[in-house]
């Protein structure tokens, strides 16, 4: 007897999610990678009239429409959130190829890949979207590139209001001096350079450094998710195809591309290294520990957070000594390792960028902004709220001060926690960075989504709990959706409208998918006549 059509509706789709035999009922994967595809040509049109545009000079406006788009900004902001909720739902409806949710990948690492290149290919050229921070980085590097320091003020200061660079800074940046490593002002100098600070040059330099960065990160991922007994397509996808990624790592040009790819690529070489030091190819293990240690210093130079990627790997350094050293000694062996890699590259990177040390001081700027994700400012901002309807006056900042503070410590205690159960043998190094950066980025005094990426990427080579997807797939679709095209707040009247007239478009769009897929349902289990 003829099995009877299980799928006659989208909601019959997302049954059968993570079921074994769910593939061959799945939505077909050549119609979601073209439907993810449509959703960045989307983004990459929107953007031109809603992106991050630079104040003055600016060249989107000469592509085609682009003018038009630029005056129609509540049309082009529509425009993109339709674009990512295509491109999200692509995402998530592929689950079932990638075996996210159980069963086995219908499809291969490398079909996931070109997947992902059609995808960002339609967003190289586009505006920068979701942040303006790409301007600080321009700014900060024409500033080191011109032989001026960009740690002792900001690029109003340094620059001059007029400036057509300082002119496209957002406003708390203006005045602040880099909080970036000499790792991202070298590179942000040597593109400075190699573009004449032209701004579209500029952004499509830095985004192709990003897209390399991600590249090498996909490569590690496949190598540490065997290590961690995870299909190595359902990592790519939950890490780097990840539309979060896309959307703030890709189009948003942040510097947590290239710090990511470091980490990632130094994660693979540090646990080489330490699979054959203890054997026969110890000169081969030192190596590869070396170059693990450059590459995560360098991380961490580009963003301090990347440092807490050198512990992991040097206690399962640590963990492969301690049978011959004992259990002080293999630690202390290896922390002198790693802080002398970690010495030599700093120095390096200092000198060789011009940058000099003056970003061992200027840490600490981001936490001036009240991020409304962050918990430990939320609670201290009510704690301060509730003391002046108390009448005790107004006590936000000291609140504030004992809240993140207080995350901070937990959150360096339980990055400790996780560095002892690396060594003890309970996690492996990548899961141990992953769920660390996760309690350190929901404990973080500032929280911006793509932050999510610091645990999101580690992560996703590592976890195999249905739970644990499930929550990092939930918090990658929500936040896709939070921020503005633009990095900037619109009145609020402004932003209903613009998610109403989104939500609607992408409801006809399921409609007709819907339609689409419940004919195709019907034509192959109907039965043959004669």
């Amino acid at each position: 007897m003829r099995a009877k059509a299980t799928l006659h509706s989208w909601r019959g789709a997302l049954r059968t999610l993570g079921a074994p035999h769910a593939v061959p009922y799945a939505v077909p994967y050549s119609w979601l990678r073209w439907l993810g595809a449509v959703g960045p040509v989307l983004i990459g049109v929107g953007g031109l009239g809603a992106g991050a545009l630079p104040v003055v000079s600016n060249p989107w406006f000469a592509f085609p429409g682009g003018a038009l788009m630029g005056r129609m900004l509540q049309t082009s902001t529509a425009v993109v959130f339709v674009g990512v909720g295509m491109l999200v739902a692509a995402w998530l409806l592929m689950a079932p190829h990638v075996g996210a949710f159980g069963g086995r990948a219908s499809i291969s690492k490398r079909s996931l890949m070109r997947t992902y290149l059609v995808w960002i290919a339609p967003i190289v050229c586009t505006a920068p979207m979701f942040t303006q921070d790409i301007y600080s980085y321009f700014a900060q590097g024409s500033i080191l590139r011109q032989g001026m320091d960009p740690y002792a003020a900001g690029p109003v200061e340094i620059l001059g209001p007029d400036h057509p660079l300082a002119r496209s800074v957002p406003f708390i940046w203006a005045h602040s001096p880099s909080p970036y490593g000499p790792v991202a002002l070298g590179v942000n100098a040597a593109i400075s350079g190699l573009t004449g600070d032209a701004v579209l040059p500029g952004v499509i330099a830095h985004r192709l450094l990003g897209i390399a960065a991600l590249l090498a990160g996909a490569w590690a991922t496949t190598r540490l998710a065997r290590r961690c007994r995870v299909e190595p397509v359902t990592a790519l996808w939950m890490g780097v195809v990840n539309p979060l990624a896309i959307l703030h790592l890709v189009a948003g040009i942040h510097n947590e591309a290239l710090m990511l790819g470091l980490i990632l690529v130094g994660m693979e070489l540090g646990m080489r290294g330490v699979d054959h030091v203890t054997g026969s190819r110890r000169g081969a293990a030192w190596a590869l520990l070396a170059a693990s240690g450059v590459l995560l210093s360098c991380a961490g130079l580009v963003k301090v957070t990347g440092f807490v990627a050198l512990g992991f790997t040097g206690m399962a350094l640590a963990r492969a000594w301690q049978p011959r050293l004992g259990h002080v000694t293999s630690i202390l062996a290896a922390g002198a390792v790693q802080s002398a890699l970690l010495a030599a590259t700093t120095v390096a990177a200092s000198v060789a960028s011009g940058a000099g040390f003056g970003w061992l001081h200027s840490q600490g700027g981001a936490a001036q902004i009240r991020s409304i994700y962050s918990l430990t400012t939320n609670v201290g901002v009510a704690a301060g709220w509730a003391g002046m309807r108390l009448g005790i006056g107004d006590h936000t900042d000291a609140m504030l001060s004992v809240t993140r503070g207080a995350g901070v410590a937990v959150a360096f205690v339980f990055i400790v926690r996780m560095l002892w159960e690396t060594y003890a043998g309970n996690i492996h190094p990548v899961g141990g960075l992953g769920v660390a950066s996760m309690v350190l980025v929901v404990l973080f005094p500032v929280i911006q989504p793509w932050y999510c990426l610091w645990a999101i990427l580690p992560l996703a080579a590592w976890i195999r709990r249905r739970p644990m997807r499930t929550a990092v797939v939930a918090i990658s679709a929500l936040f896709s959706f939070v921020v503005l095209p633009r990095g900037l707040a619109l009145p609020s009247e402004t932003v209903a409208s613009i998610y109403t007239s989104a939500l609607l478009a992408l409801a006809v769009l399921a409609l007709v998918a819907w339609a689409g897929f419940r004919s195709r349902a019907r034509r192959i289990t109907l039965p043959s006549h004669g």
